[in-house]
């Protein structure tokens, strides 16, 4: 797996490197930048019962506290950091106007009329405007169906109520995720989990009325994001990416505030070694992942490192391709890619052959520097 990650690498960079520096130049683009971390609080809610009152026990260890339904009478937690101004960052009018490049729309079934019209003007639109839309709901029905096998069903609750708008984006520009109204799912959670089910090139804004867990957008993420292709997602890559945010969910939930970094670390650094080595087998997961744990100086139960190997094992059979990791999340993966350099500069070497060097005499010196800065840029990051 990591040869066909360098071999690909190296052929791009290799074609790339016969065309002029300049127009080299202009064919990378800036990594998606990841917006802010979805807003803190200091309590858990998800999709179902009211909010109102004190929130109830867990049902399970690193489940959500409580499930979405009302407003909390307190005020919302959304930071100005966190919350844009209207559609966000990532969606601007011209968008909006652009007929070829409309978002495309999952609301939560459950809205009510006051909580719809909040939803859509974090989106940037009125109630008027959804005709122009491709719109899509999600039911609780289809929210149980799909998260009843991972979590309790009690977490899920009643309503749904999470919302989505995706937009399509030019081909390498990656995955980026706003949220508005988040508290449980953070952006990182939501970039690993669509990934892992193939979506590639959309910015995706996910929304509530007001703070809730948002467990459930992925189910509107994939509806709006099929919509927009024409063509379902891998039904097994989706099931991954459900155990996948319900797993990581639960272990974000359960580790301290300092130690949610180290364990994203943690989480990024166990997905690239599996994806860019292939890796399927139960005890060699495992080990990576205890390597992570000592790596990156986190703490998690038996229980905890055991659900961690079942998951990145289902992860590991979709035979995920390398490239896809640096290409779409490459801000989260591209500290990764030095795991793989050391092999590339060898396996370059191996390929070009004496012959080769010896027939483009002078010229070898500069080709070769220029197409191993190529190799190192794309791992890095730099051709995303």
């Amino acid at each position: 797996m990591r040869r066909r990650m360098l071999a690909l690498a190296m052929a791009m960079a290799i074609t790339t490197t016969l065309m002029p520096v300049s127009v080299m130049a202009t064919e990378t683009t800036e990594a998606p930048a990841v917006t802010t971390e979805a807003p803190a609080t200091t309590e858990t809610t998800t999709e179902g019962t009211p909010a109102t009152t004190e929130a109830a026990p867990a049902t399970t260890e690193g489940t959500p506290a409580t499930t979405e339904g009302t407003p909390a009478t307190t005020e919302t937690t959304t930071t100005e950091e966190s919350k844009p101004a209207t559609i966000g960052d990532i969606f601007t009018t011209d968008d909006m106007a652009n007929n070829s490049n409309k978002p495309y729309i999952s609301l939560g079934a459950d809205l009510s009329a006051e909580q719809k019209a909040t939803v859509l003007s974090i989106m940037g639109i009125t109630e008027a405007d959804l005709a122009g839309y491709t719109v899509s709901y999600v039911t609780n029905a289809e929210e149980h169906a799909a998260l009843d096998s991972y979590i309790d069903s009690s977490v899920i609750g009643s309503k749904s109520l999470s919302s989505v708008m995706v937009k399509e984006t030019e081909s390498g520009t990656g995955i980026r995720v706003t949220t508005v109204n988040i508290n449980y799912c953070t952006v990182d959670m939501y970039r690993n989990a669509l990934l892992t089910s193939g979506v590639e090139n959309a910015d995706i804004l996910v929304a509530g009325p007001f703070p809730i867990s948002g467990t459930a957008a992925l189910l509107g993420a994939w509806n709006a994001y099929e919509a927009m292709h024409g063509e379902k997602l891998n039904e097994d890559a989706k099931e991954a990416a459900l155990n996948e945010i319900v797993v990581t969910g639960e272990l974000n939930d359960s580790v301290a505030e300092e130690d949610k970094e180290k364990l994203q670390d943690l989480l990024d650094y166990v997905k690239a070694e599996v994806v860019a080595n292939g890796l399927t087998d139960p005890d060699k997961i495992k080990e990576v992942v205890q390597e992570g744990i000592e790596k990156y100086d986190i703490e998690l139960t038996e229980d905890q490192i055991q659900s961690l190997t079942d998951l990145y094992g289902q992860i590991g059979k979709l035979d995920i391709d390398p490239v896809k990791l640096l290409e779409q999340a490459g801000d989260m993966y591209d500290k990764y890619g030095e795991t793989v350099l050391a092999d590339a500069k060898e396996m370059f070497e191996t390929v070009v052959t004496d012959e080769v060097k010896e027939s483009l005499g002078d010229a070898f010196s500069t080709m070769f520097q220029n197409v191993w800065n190529a190799v190192v840029n794309f791992f890095k990051g730099g051709n995303k």
